[in-house]
């Protein structure tokens, strides 16, 4: 009996399939918010992509969020918490056959006395023990795939946001160019995760707003007691073009002067909140550069004619 070992340290919070080169979890986060006594079922898809079956167990865990751009830990079982006992597999042990896909409901119950909140559970789906055959091809995964779940209890919600800074990702106060990168950093200070969107507002020095840059349009969640950096680009980012790729990229987008940017965050409950503004200069020099070079020929150039015309 084969053994592949894959591993798996975090699980991105995105929504998009959690893939290991063994098996597909489809999909990657389901985001639930019940009331107290309520049960819902959900499905999950499991695909297996090796050249053997797999024999596997699923089990229900938690998570918590691990740094600031949406890593999770998987946490270890434990069995005094009740909120595990909420999420029920009716199938939780299978074999996947080789390039099959399976459907396995999932089976969300929210005790009547469940506290108000977020919980933040997992599915996941790890190696179990195959029955011993002789002519036994089934095999087993060493790593751990999931589906991560959102479950929010209704009822007096907490939600609270707040910006613990906006800043600009190149520390400097002059750019030759709009390709600029904003960053901001979130953290959820409230009881249930949120998802902020919003705008980044760019005025010039006449107070004139040149750009609305969206915020999360991915719509990902920020967790209780948690940070989240999202970043938000002014046009793509030009640095590994060459000198004239530079200077078109000013002439078709020509901007100079001072400029202002300010975040304004949208959630929960037609909430709201904003960033002081911040500050920073735009001088295309290499545009200027090429002017001034010009400039200089065509005043050099009209200079030698009329030399040799006297």
């Amino acid at each position: 009996m084969k053994i592949y070992y894959f591993f798996s340290l975090f699980i991105l919070l995105i929504l998009n399939p959690f893939r290991v080169d063994a098996i597909t979890v489809s999909p990657a986060i389901i985001d639930l918010q019940l009331d107290p006594g309520d049960s819902i079922t959900r499905e999950i898809t499991l695909y297996n992509e090796t050249t053997d079956d797999l024999f596997i167990d699923g089990v229900i865990e938690k998570f918590v969020p691990n740094g600031e751009n949406g890593q999770a830990d998987i946490l270890p079982f434990d069995i005094t918490d009740s909120s595990v006992n909420w999420i029920k597999l009716p199938i939780n042990s299978l074999v996947l056959k080789v390039g099959e896909g399976i459907t396995v409901p999932v089976i969300v119950t929210v005790p009547v006395t469940a506290d108000v909140g977020g919980y933040y559970l997992a599915v996941m789906w790890q190696s179990s023990t195959a029955p011993k055959t002789e002519k036994s091809h089934q095999t087993l995964i060493a790593s751990r795939v999931g589906v991560l779940m959102l479950l929010g209890v209704n009822g007096e919600i907490n939600n609270n946001l707040e910006i613990n800074n906006f800043e600009l990702r190149e520390s400097k106060d002059i750019y030759t160019n709009t390709s600029i990168d904003f960053l901001l950093r979130l953290r959820n200070i409230g009881n249930i995760h949120l998802k902020p969107q919003g705008s980044v507002i760019i005025k010039n020095f006449l107070g004139k707003t040149v750009e609305v840059l969206p915020i999360n349009q991915e719509q990902r969640a920020i967790l209780p007691n948690s940070n989240r950096i999202f970043n938000t680009a002014w046009h793509a980012d030009s640095d590994q073009f060459n000198f004239i790729s530079k200077i078109v990229s000013q002439l078709t987008d020509f901007s100079v002067g001072r400029f202002s940017a300010k975040a304004i965050v949208d959630y929960g409950n037609d909430q709201s909140i904003e960033s002081k503004p911040i500050y920073f200069w735009v001088i295309p020099w290499p545009l200027i550069l090429l002017v001034i070079v010009s400039l200089v020929f065509i005043v050099g150039f009209v200079v030698k004619i009329k030399n040799k015309n006297k």
